[in-house]
């Protein structure tokens, strides 16, 4: 269970209203969701990650350590030497025997230790598998919940707010923000630029305070160039990038090559061994997985909710909806991601699927729904 958000008092006196995800309480929307929307699209959204983590690895042979245990490439066995600081990866961790994803981890190499940020209701399970793994390496494994907190700038303006920082997807670097020392690292999951925020936990309310007295106020001319946002915003354009997630549209029931667009990002098919790999090189080789994740556009604007069984035109179960939303950039479409059977997750399949108490019509379309820019 992830230590109380020293953020939530702040976020109670915005007048947010709250979600549960797991066990943890996030912001669902701060009252305004088509302004909170349109931050994440036209300038910068704020947004508080308390529910990620980050485990700290140090020691020389952490980066071979993890190469061992990820489904990607994090040391290179040939010339014996890893990713320089500043770059990093996407992978999963997958169980021995049946291959399937115990977590998604995004590994960021700092030079002198490698961070994994991670689903933070699943970093202690991580953290102590990794440790099973562990014999003589000299690697030291710390679970960082209690240390530091998450902080997201969803949007085209969050480079600007930074000092016109330049980083490409999983690169990370490290700054002064505020007096306080920061990682930031860059991932697209909305299909814009996001620069995340690595906080020590006693700097975060410190810094969510700065960024909206500095940037969050609108001036005289200007609009503002930073604005508060809960779930339902990043949720909706998230959704709107193709962009899966673990523990919402896939599990641990899922393999890899059910992933849909995830599976190119995540695996390496050429770096060796890893617990899992026999079955995902298995898969490969095959070239055929029995369902996978793939986006559905439903005809009009009536939204199924996840859960909602996707049929076929003789009532036959295909999959399920895991996430939807209606699309503003996309004129109020009815979008979603679902697990789908072969073959009925190929593009151009039609399918019918439960909204608002009335079967209607989808088809399958290409992930992402939309493109960057």
């Amino acid at each position: 269970m992830p230590p109380p958000n020293s953020l939530t008092e702040l976020h109670r006196q915005a007048e947010a209203e709250f979600q549960p995800y797991g066990q943890i309480e996030i912001v669902s929307t701060y009252g305004e969701p088509p302004a909170e929307y349109a931050a994440v699209r036209k300038s910068c959204g704020l947004m508080d990650m308390a529910f990620r983590g980050v485990i700290e690895l140090t020691g020389k042979d952490r980066l071979p350590f993890l190469n061992n245990l990820l489904s990607n490439q994090t040391y290179d066995k040939q010339t014996k030497t890893g990713p320089t600081a500043g770059q990093g990866v996407y992978a999963f961790l997958l169980n021995a025997k049946s291959g399937r994803i115990i977590a998604d981890v995004n590994v960021l190499e700092r030079s002198d230790r490698t961070l994994l940020e991670l689903d933070a209701r699943l970093a202690e399970t991580v953290r102590e598998a990794l440790e099973k793994y562990r014999f003589a390496e000299q690697v030291k494994i710390v679970n960082l919940a209690e240390s530091v907190h998450e902080i997201a700038l969803h949007g085209p303006g969050g480079a600007a707010i930074l000092g016109s920082i330049a980083l490409a997807p999983l690169e990370s670097t490290q700054i002064n923000l505020f007096g306080h020392e920061v990682t930031v690292w860059r991932d697209d999951p909305t299909g814009g630029a996001t620069h995340y925020l690595i906080v020590p936990t006693m700097a975060a309310r410190t810094v969510w305070m700065e960024l909206l007295s500095r940037f969050g106020e609108p001036g005289q001319i200007a609009k503002r160039a930073l604005r508060p946002i809960g779930w339902a915003a990043f949720n909706a354009t998230r959704i709107e990038a193709g962009r899966p997630i673990f523990g919402i549209d896939f599990d641990d029931s899922i393999l890899p090559h059910e992933t849909g667009p995830l599976l190119e990002r995540a695996v390496s098919f050429t770096k060796g061994c890893y617990p899992g790999q026999e079955i995902v090189a298995r898969m490969h080789a095959r070239q055929q997985v029995a369902r996978k994740i793939a986006g559905i556009r439903v005809d009009g604007d009536t939204l199924p909710i996840a859960g909602a069984k996707v049929l076929d035109d003789s009532g036959n179960e295909l999959g399920g909806v895991t996430s939807s939303t209606i699309s503003p950039i996309l004129t109020n479409a009815a979008i979603a991601l679902a697990i789908l059977k072969r073959p009925h997750f190929n593009v151009g399949a039609k399918v019918k699927v439960p909204a608002e108490g009335e079967m209607r019509e989808a088809r399958v379309v290409d992930l992402p729904f939309i493109h960057a820019g």
